[in-house]
């Protein structure tokens, strides 16, 4: 099964169910097919085409959401960047991965523009938050493409993911994920989005990640709520778990222990 129609799937049954709640700002399923179009119709205008890598140096955010799905919706290849590593390495994942287009959150524009000579396959720069020098904006590119529903034209076993390992002994190496390794796993273990069914999931954990991912398609398939952290923050995760009734959350062992040290954890 390909990845979009997770998306396509519960767009059409809860259209008006909030997807994706991030920093005070409510999208529901139907605001996310609309944007996932609008940037994959921006993204062809900039001559993505089948097969070619749309590569994201961010923290966690709708917007991240998004340019998974229109680069799927493309039939082109994500590439999630860790946002924690060094130039060097940044250097090496963008033209190892022959990425096209690479979209920039605002903290990493200057660590971009040092390196951008080196950068041998990049065509265009997106600035996701405001407008930078030599970069395309965000929102002006959604805002003046059409929401026509973008059908891709991939097989379930076309690669979808190029996610990079940590690279501990080394340059990180680039894993290929197809559609069928996401949808196989979702397919048996998620149960289908249900209009009547309410459930939140808090996202901390990176999505450079498979983790990461995965628990955003996961609740995409089944219709949940995605409450969006930049980066895991002990206090701040507390409020918005209670804030938003938060019924499930993927943590690392390293957070919990956090979550329990803390003098409000009670």
């Amino acid at each position: 099964m390909n990845t979009t129609e997770f998306l396509q799937i519960t767009g059409a049954i809860c259209p008006q169910k909030t997807a994706i709640v991030f920093e005070g700002e409510r999208f529901s399923y139907a605001d996310i097919s609309e944007r996932s179009n609008r940037l994959a119709h921006a993204l062809s205008g900039l001559g993505v085409v089948k097969g070619d890598r749309v590569a994201i140096l961010q923290v966690n955010c709708n917007k991240y959401v998004e340019a998974y799905f229109a680069t799927a919706k493309l039939a082109g290849i994500f590439v999630p960047l860790n946002f924690r590593a060094k130039a060097d390495e940044l250097t090496y994942m963008i033209n190892n991965s022959e990425a096209k287009v690479l979209l920039v959150g605002k903290r990493y524009v200057e660590m971009v523009h040092s390196i951008q000579r080196k950068l041998k396959s990049i065509k265009h720069y997106i600035s996701l938050e405001g407008k930078e020098k030599r970069m395309s904006d965000y929102d002006e590119l959604l805002a003046s493409a059409s929401s026509d529903e973008v059908v891709p034209d991939s097989q379930d076993d076309d690669v979808s993911v190029l996610m990079f390992t940590a690279g501990t002994t080394g340059f990180p190496k680039g894993v290929m994920l197809t559609h069928n390794n996401f949808s196989s796993y979702i397919l048996s273990n998620v149960t289908p989005a249900d209009p009547e069914l309410e459930e939140k999931n808090i996202l901390t954990v990176p999505l450079y990640h498979i983790a990461g991912i995965q628990a955003v398609l996961s609740a995409v398939y089944g219709g949940r709520t995605l409450v969006i952290q930049r980066q895991f923050e002990a206090e701040e995760w507390m409020r918005l778990v209670q804030a938003e009734g938060v019924s499930r959350a993927m943590m690392v062992p390293t957070m919990l222990k956090q979550l329990m040290d803390h003098p409000k954890f009670g």
